[in-house]
């Protein structure tokens, strides 16, 4: 009697593999935006990647860098300021206010080295900024 109570808990419905979850929303935002060099982690943009703002091809840049990692290539997720550049084709008058505004709206944040990336907690919220667009 006990099993059968368990199975038909209407609170199970709420269970998921959180990862497996994270991963395809990644995977979704990413796809036809970036590509990731599977020896290297580096990130290839895609064309659609060029139509974006700058608010948007940050978090497409760390979500790529978070993507790479999770894929245990050789990168870490957090991304130092001085990569940025590099990493997003932005020059620094333009990927700094943008890192500057998406961390005061909480969708990125700093670590102690003062390196940026997407936190788990926020990741949705930085894919949804993506595909609905808006103003930060």
């Amino acid at each position: 009697m006990e099993g059968t109570l368990k199975e038909a808990d209407p609170l199970r419905e709420l269970i998921v593999d959180a990862a497996e979850v994270d991963r395809k929303a990644i995977s979704e935002v990413l796809r036809g935006l970036v590509s990731i060099d599977g020896a290297t982690g580096r990130l290839i943009m895609s064309p659609g990647y060029g139509a974006l703002d700058s608010y948007k091809k940050v978090l497409i840049a760390l979500l790529g860098r978070k993507a790479a990692h999770l894929l245990e290539l050789p990168v870490s997720e957090v991304v130092p300021n001085k990569e940025f550049g590099e990493l997003t084709g932005l020059p620094p008058g333009t990927s700094a206010p943008a890192l500057k505004k998406l961390r005061e709206i909480r969708l990125v944040t700093q670590d102690e080295d003062k390196s940026y990336y997407v936190p788990n907690a926020q990741m949705r919220h930085a894919i949804d900024y993506i595909v609905k667009g808006g103003q930060p």
